[in-house]
């Protein structure tokens, strides 16, 4: 058993909320067909006393093990691969839910390849190459297309040579926007590098849908990448029992007595109780790279049923300040 004493001076708080900061506007930044977006930063400092029992710093430096969800094969897609975008239309089966869609648009992009030029991986072509990506674009709506031609799309798939869908789950909707349809998402990519071999890469976000014609498209796709030597050295922040200890606890005094957490595969349920005895849990979702990341509050009702709610822990931070 060791101990690590670590003082964070500058963390990357607030990378595991399920809001993400939102640029809205026709030159933001595409990655695989989403918005790229920067983790927010605040400033506390706090002395964390990490035991190896409670807090391993080895998860933070292992790949992913979990098998692919993108494993569909449509061959009657195959017939208008490399085809005009304008041109493409898609099977409505494969629309039919949110979830069938997403799994259908990362099959479609999965032996998808874009190289460039000094920095490739493999032998020959890669592939469906660069054949997919028509048929991709047709999974977003009509109004994401008109933020994004079809240029731009493929431009924000660069060196992204193969991608796996590993984790999809529908996620509660944002507080200001409580209709929307909304799934977390977390990929792992290969990528090319000048050395000619292949990188691994992960990130996660969310995809947003809406209903169509009758048929689920993606209306806004946003993604954070993940970084894999930020929470072994630097971060209270990524794990969740001291995110919840520090932010809910320090920041918003609402923790009250000790902290209970409950794991079911990389799903984390992180229980606790106020001063007046009522009863939380904060959902997280650990990542490839061990990060937790915060996806919603819920507190037990009168009829004791979990009731999902909003608790934003940076505005206590605030008003501590003030």
């Amino acid at each position: 058993m060791f101990k690590i004493k670590v003082i964070f001076l500058i963390t990357i708080a607030l990378i595991s909320t399920p809001i993400i900061g939102i640029c809205e506007g026709k030159h933001d930044k595409l990655i695989l067909g989403g918005k790229y977006i920067k983790e927010r930063k605040v400033e506390d400092e706090h002395d964390v006393d990490n035991s190896e029992e409670y807090y391993s710093l080895e998860r933070f430096f292992r790949p992913s093990n979990m098998p692919i969800l993108n494993d569909r094969i449509e061959t009657s897609l195959y017939n208008i691969y490399n085809g005009k975008p304008s041109d493409v239309k898609l099977p409505k089966k494969l629309l039919e839910t949110p979830r069938d869609t997403i799994i259908n648009y990362f099959s479609v992009l999965r032996e998808a390849a874009n190289p460039t030029k000094g920095t490739n991986t493999g032998c020959g072509t890669l592939g469906e190459a660069k054949g997919p990506y028509p048929v991709s674009y047709n999974f977003l709506s009509d109004s994401y297309k008109e933020k994004y031609s079809y240029k731009d799309y493929l431009k924000s798939f660069e060196n992204k040579l193969h991608i796996n869908l590993i984790k999809l789950n529908e996620v509660p909707p944002s507080e200001n926007n409580p209709n929307e349809i909304k799934y977390f998402v977390e990929l792992e990519v290969i990528e090319g590098s000048k050395e000619q071999k292949g990188l691994f890469a992960y990130y996660y976000g969310y995809i947003y849908l809406d209903n169509e014609n009758g048929q689920y498209k993606i209306k806004d796709i946003k993604y954070l990448a993940e970084n894999y030597l930020c929470a072994p050295y630097h971060g209270w922040s990524y794990d969740a029992k001291s995110l919840v200890a520090i932010e809910y606890g320090d920041w918003c005094s609402l923790v009250s007595g000790d902290i209970d957490v409950k794991e079911e595969g990389y799903e984390k349920r992180v229980y606790f109780k106020d001063k007046e005895g009522n009863e939380y849990y904060v959902l997280f979702y650990q990542l490839t790279n061990g990060v937790d990341i915060k996806i919603a509050d819920y507190k037990k009702g009168k009829d004791g049923k979990w009731e999902l709610i909003y608790i934003y822990p940076e505005k206590c931070l605030e008003k501590k300040k003030s």
